[in-house]
C-alpha cells in the first residue's frame, strides 16, 4: 500500500500519452536552471547580508547614521535581475504545475468517456452529453490557468508573510485547501467557489490528503538537505540537479492534489466506508 501511494504521488510521467508531460518538465527544468546562469544576474548579496547586520546591530538610534544607512542600500542591479528572476522562475513553476494538475482532470474525465461499453453509438453520445464532469475544453484550460496564475502573483506576497507567521496553522489547513485550484482548473467552479467547496469535498478525507502531502514534504527536506551538497562537487550540476528535483516535486505535488480532487468528487466517503485509497 505504501509503495503504491509513492508510485501513485511521484510518477509523474504517468499521464497521457506521456510526452506532453515530459516537454513540460523539460522545458520548466531549462527555464528554472537558466536563472543561475543569467549573466546579468549578480547572486552575491553578501554586501546586502552585512549592511543588515550593520542596522540590526545599532545600539542606539542616531538619526544621521540612520538616514545615512538607509540612503546606502548596497543592492546593485545584478542583485535586483536575480530577485526577480526568482521570481519568474516561482510562476514558472507555479503554472507548470497549474498545468498538470488541469492535464491530469481532463485525462481522469477523458478515460471516463472512453470507459463506456455499449453497441449503440446514441446511448454512448447521450451518455457523454449527460456526464456530470465533462473534460475542459484546452483553450478553456488554457485560460484558467493564466488567470489562476495572475491572482496567485498578486496574493503570493500577503500569503507568504500569513504563511511563515502562522505556519503550524497553515499546515493544519492545507488538507482543506490544496485542491481549490484543481476545482477550478477542472472547470466544475468559479475561481472564488472553489475554495469553499474545496473544504467541503475534504472534510471526510482530512487524514488521507495529510498522508500524501506529509510525504511529499519529506521528500522536499530530503532535497534540501542532499542536493545543496553538490555544490562542493560542481556547481553546474548542483543548478541543474535543483531544477530538475525542483521541478519535479512541485508537479508530484499537483498530480497528488488532482488525484485527491477526482477521487474525493468520485468517491465520497458515506458514513465508515472507506473508499479507494489515495
Amino acid at each position: 500500500m505504501f509503495l503504491s501511494t509513492l508510485k501513485s504521488i511521484f510518477n509523474i510521467d504517468d499521464l497521457g500519452n506521456r510526452w506532453g508531460v515530459r516537454i513540460l518538465y523539460l522545458i520548466t527544468v531549462v527555464l528554472n536552471a537558466a536563472i543561475h546562469f543569467n549573466p546579468y544576474a549578480d547572486t552575491d548579496f553578501t554586501p546586502l547580508q552585512s549592511w543588515a547586520i550593520e542596522v540590526y546591530n545599532m545600539t542606539e538610534y542616531d538619526a544621521e547614521q540612520y538616514d545615512a544607512l538607509m540612503h546606502s542600500i548596497p543592492i546593485n542591479e545584478g542583485n535586483i535581475i536575480y530577485i526577480i528572476s526568482l521570481c519568474v522562475g516561482f510562476l514558472i513553476l507555479l503554472a507548470s504545475a497549474y498545468i498538470y494538475a488541469g492535464l491530469y482532470v481532463r485525462q481522469f474525465r477523458k478515460d471516463k468517456i472512453a470507459s463506456i461499453k455499449d453497441d449503440d453509438q446514441e446511448v454512448i453520445n447521450y451518455a457523454i452529453e449527460h456526464l456530470p464532469d465533462k473534460p475542459i475544453k484546452p483553450f478553456e484550460l488554457f485560460l484558467r490557468v493564466l488567470l489562476l496564475v495572475l491572482f496567485s502573483a498578486v496574493i503570493s506576497i500577503p500569503f507568504v508573510l500569513i504563511t511563515y507567521s502562522f505556519m503550524f496553522i497553515a499546515i493544519i489547513g492545507l488538507p482543506f485547501v490544496f485542491t481549490a485550484p484543481v476545482g477550478y482548473l477542472s472547470g466544475d467552479k468559479g475561481l472564488f467557489t472553489s475554495l469553499p467547496y474545496s473544504v467541503k469535498l475534504s472534510a471526510k478525507y482530512y487524514f488521507i490528503n495529510m498522508r500524501g502531502i506529509g510525504l511529499i514534504l519529506l521528500a522536499v527536506l530530503v532535497a534540501d538537505f542532499t542536493v545543496p551538497l553538490l555544490l562542493y562537487i560542481h556547481p553546474t550540476a548542483c543548478y541543474i540537479v535543483d531544477a530538475a528535483v525542483t521541478t519535479w516535486l512541485w508537479l508530484s505535488f499537483a498530480r497528488f492534489a488532482a488525484t485527491a480532487y477526482c477521487t474525493m468528487k468520485d468517491f465520497p466517503i458515506k458514513g465508515n466506508k472507506r473508499p479507494f485509497a489515495i
